[in-house]
């Protein structure tokens, strides 16, 4: 470029927003709730955008998910983005919001600020005030197969050349999320590449003269996908014509979905396992905005029946789970030598609790609990 700027194009990238979305592992309470919480956390972002002056947004697929999406959640997007006259927001359709099977992009109401991607061949938007020139593409059903940057290049390199798509990025040979290799974004040529599918947000990644991230989820939506969310901040100018990008994570989200572990081999009282929970959750810091899962292992006594829940209210959370994975075999060298049918149950059931299916072994523990329960006359809760 031959002239000088040095005012930064300020650039915010977000994917994977999914609003609606079904939360899954919560209660059917929390998971409104947590919709509602989406809601606030994309309003949180777009409250952002307008007092840091964000120039250009860029949304790299699945903003929701048409399954489940609501007139009012148009109505939402619809407002804010007007909200925001003097940022334009560019939409590249992913997987769960193709944009053939979505009435919002093609109905008329976005406004005039909103550019949205039609088509699963490469296109683009051009903006001369910033020299600025946006390549993407959609899906235009749940899957893609195509590599719309195949042998293509950028038609300007004096412009500041970006690329916003939902793709897989070195993914499988097979992947249908729109596969692009590495050499392909090199081969490009672009000097920032937004992308969208995965949940989980990546580094910054430098190709030579370019750079490319996976922004995340605006919010984790479980426990499948643990963490807090984000989106990216790009800062791009040109001193001197050369052009130079800043790049830093930004969080917006308030849930934050933890999954953990803890062995409570020889544990035989409720008591026991809220001081381990209790430990772990003051170790770790975790508090009201926290959803965690824990996965409890290990050997315990075969009379012993873990809680299926102990209750967030008891550790302060937004939310607490327990997944029992615990192995009955904790003081049973006794039943290897009875008699008894108790005897004769362990004996049949022992090579599948020590076997190398998690779910051969899980299953043969119930089977254990609740057999030795019956020949003992207990109730145990199924």
């Amino acid at each position: 470029m031959s002239d000088t700027k040095t005012t930064p194009v300020k650039i915010l990238h977000c994917a994977d927003i999914h609003l609606d979305t079904p939360y899954v592992g919560l209660s059917p309470e929390k998971s409104d709730e947590r919709r509602r919480g989406l809601r606030a956390t994309f309003m949180r972002m777009m409250e952002y955008v307008r007092h840091a002056c964000i120039n250009y947004v860029l949304i790299s697929g699945d903003l929701f998910d048409t399954r489940y999406a609501t007139n009012s959640t148009a109505e939402l997007l619809v407002r804010e983005f007007r909200g925001c006259p003097e940022t334009k927001f560019i939409i590249a359709p992913g997987s769960a919001d193709c944009f053939t099977d979505n009435p919002i992009y093609t109905s008329g109401r976005l406004p005039e600020n909103c550019y949205v991607f039609s088509n699963n061949a490469l296109d683009r938007f051009d903006f001369p005030e910033d020299r600025v020139t946006v390549y993407g593409w959609a899906f235009t059903s749940r899957e893609m197969v195509e590599n719309p940057l195949f042998e293509k290049q950028v038609d300007d390199i004096s412009r500041i050349n970006i690329v916003c798509g939902y793709a897989d990025i070195d993914g499988e040979l097979s992947s249908v999320r729109c596969p692009i290799s590495t050499d392909d974004l090199r081969r490009f040529g672009a000097d920032y590449y937004a992308l969208g599918s995965r949940h989980e947000g990546t580094d910054f990644v430098s190709l030579d003269d370019s750079i490319y991230g996976y922004a995340g989820a605006l919010e984790s939506t479980g426990f499948d996908e643990p963490g807090v969310g984000g989106a990216k901040l790009i800062l791009i100018r040109y001193n001197g014509g050369e052009l130079s990008i800043d790049a830093k994570n930004m969080t917006f989200g308030q849930i934050v979905f933890q999954n953990e572990k803890i062995d409570i081999t020889g544990v035989d009282s409720n008591n026991e396992i809220i001081t381990r929970v209790s430990r772990l959750v003051s170790d770790k810091k975790y508090g009201t905005e926290t959803a965690l899962r824990v996965e409890l292992v290990g050997y315990i006594g075969p009379r012993f029946i873990v809680p299926k829940n102990l209750g967030s209210d008891a550790f302060g959370l937004y939310s607490f789970d327990i997944i029992d994975k615990t192995m009955p075999l904790y003081g049973t060298e006794s039943l290897k030598r009875d008699m008894t049918v108790k005897g004769e149950l362990y004996r049949r059931l022992l090579p599948m609790l020590e076997g190398n299916s998690e779910e051969d072994r899980l299953l043969a523990a119930r089977a254990f609990r609740e057999g030795l329960a019956a020949l003992e006359g207990r109730e145990i809760e199924t």
